[in-house]
């Protein structure tokens, strides 16, 4: 009984004291002034893409025994071109190694372009315990970056200043 009447009270108070105390706000007193945004953004790092090339290339690799059979790759040499009614610049090119008689077991190796969505890779083989990998690889290559261009410009004085000393 004695605990019921204190939850009310103990409910009570808590509300209270809610109820009565003030927010608390304090500023920040840095010393100096904050920088405009121009001036700000003229010391952001980053680079223009006036000149840069991106270049992506996918690869699937088919290997058996660890022995690499198959090459598959495609390329887009430069991702910041202009499209040609929304298909990108790309070539596509397959590497077959030529399977040598004096190997063991008989493989059959065959890789064509299946449609315009990809390529496919058909593997056949008679023997067992055999490790046939497939193997996928994204290559990523940026270029034409500039020196110049990647220093903001207050940035690149500042550093020919220096320099010159």
């Amino acid at each position: 009984m004695i605990m019921m009447v204190r939850m009310p009270v103990i409910a009570l108070l808590a509300t209270s004291f809610a109820t009565l105390a003030f927010p608390v706000q304090s500023e920040l007193a840095l010393g100096f002034e904050p920088l405009s945004d121009q001036e700000l953004s003229e010391y952001r790092g980053g680079f223009l893409m006036d000149d840069l090339e991106i270049s992506i290339g996918l690869e699937q690799i088919v290997g058996i025994n660890g022995d690499t059979l198959v090459i598959n790759r495609l390329t887009i040499p430069n991702l910041n071109q202009a499209a040609n009614d929304r298909v990108v610049d790309h070539h596509a090119e397959t590497v077959l190694e030529v399977i040598s008689a004096n190997r063991s077991g008989s493989t059959r190796v065959s890789s064509q372009m299946a449609g315009p969505n990809g390529w496919m890779t058909v593997v056949q083989n008679n023997l067992d315990s055999t490790v046939i990998q497939n193997m996928h690889q994204l290559n990523i290559e940026l270029s034409n970056l500039g020196a110049g261009n990647q220093f903001p410009a207050r940035f690149s004085d500042q550093l020919i200043q220096l320099l010159g000393r």
